[in-house]
C-alpha cells in the first residue's frame, strides 16, 4: 500500500512539473518577443509565410512556416540586437565549429549569399562558439564559406531565447526573417541552401517581402 501511495505521489509530482514547464514555455514567448515590431506588425513576415509555405517540399521539406513574431529585441552579443538587420530579409543561421551538420552546409550558405546577397537580402550566419574567438573565423575558411560575414554570439543569449520560444532545437538552426524583423519560417538541421529549391524559396520570400509594402 505504501509503495502504491508513493507511485501516485510520484506521478502527481511529474504532472505538476510538466504543467509548470508548459506554463514557462507559454509565458516566456510574450516576454521575449514583445515591444515595437510585435506580431501585429509583422506584415512582411506574414506575406513571406504565405509565399513560401507551398515551397516546403523536396530538399526543402524540412522548412516550416511559423506564426510571425518579432525578433528585433533579441540580444545579439556585445549589447546589439537583431534590429541591426531591420529593413532587409535575412536568413539567420546559428552554427558552431563542433557541429558536424553545420560544417556540411556552410559552403551552401555561402553560395546562396554569393548569388542573392544584396542590400535587400543577407545570409547572417552566427557562430555560438564560446571559447576561441579566432576558431570560428578559421572555420569559415576551412569550409569554403568566406563569402559569409563573420558574426559571433558567444553568450548563447540569442540561441537560448530562440530555444525557449520553440524556434531553435539544436545546431544548426536557420530562420527566415522578414524586413520587419519578424520570423516567417524555420528549418532545423542542415539543408542544401546552395541548391535551386532553396534559391526558389528565398526568391519567393524576397518578392513577397517587397510586395508587402513594409
Amino acid at each position: 500500500m505504501a509503495r502504491h501511495r508513493w507511485l501516485i505521489l510520484g506521478t502527481a509530482a511529474v504532472g505538476v512539473v510538466m504543467v509548470f514547464a508548459a506554463a514557462v514555455l507559454v509565458t516566456a514567448r510574450p516576454d521575449l518577443f514583445s515591444g515595437p515590431g510585435g506580431a501585429s506588425q509583422c506584415r512582411a513576415a506574414t506575406a513571406i509565410q504565405k509565399a513560401t509555405a507551398p515551397l516546403a517540399e523536396g530538399p526543402m521539406a524540412a522548412f516550416q512556416t511559423t506564426t510571425p513574431v518579432s525578433l528585433v529585441d533579441l540580444p545579439y552579443g556585445d549589447g546589439r540586437t537583431l534590429s541591426d538587420f531591420a529593413g532587409r530579409t535575412i536568413l539567420l543561421n546559428l552554427w558552431a565549429t563542433w557541429c558536424a551538420p553545420c560544417r556540411a552546409e556552410m559552403a551552401d550558405l555561402a553560395q546562396l549569399q554569393q548569388r542573392l546577397g544584396s542590400d535587400a537580402f543577407e545570409v547572417v550566419a552566427v557562430s555560438i562558439d564560446s571559447n576561441d574567438a579566432n576558431r570560428p573565423e578559421d572555420f569559415l575558411a576551412e569550409t569554403n564559406a568566406e563569402a559569409l560575414a563573420y558574426h559571433r554570439e558567444p553568450t548563447l543569449a540569442l540561441f537560448n531565447s530562440l530555444r525557449t520560444a520553440g524556434l531553435a532545437l539544436g545546431m544548426p538552426t536557420t530562420l527566415l526573417v522578414g524586413s520587419d524583423g519578424c520570423v516567417a519560417g524555420t528549418l532545423a538541421g542542415a539543408a542544401p541552401w546552395g541548391g535551386p529549391q532553396a534559391e526558389r524559396l528565398v526568391r519567393a520570400a524576397l518578392a513577397a517581402d517587397t510586395g508587402s509594402g513594409q
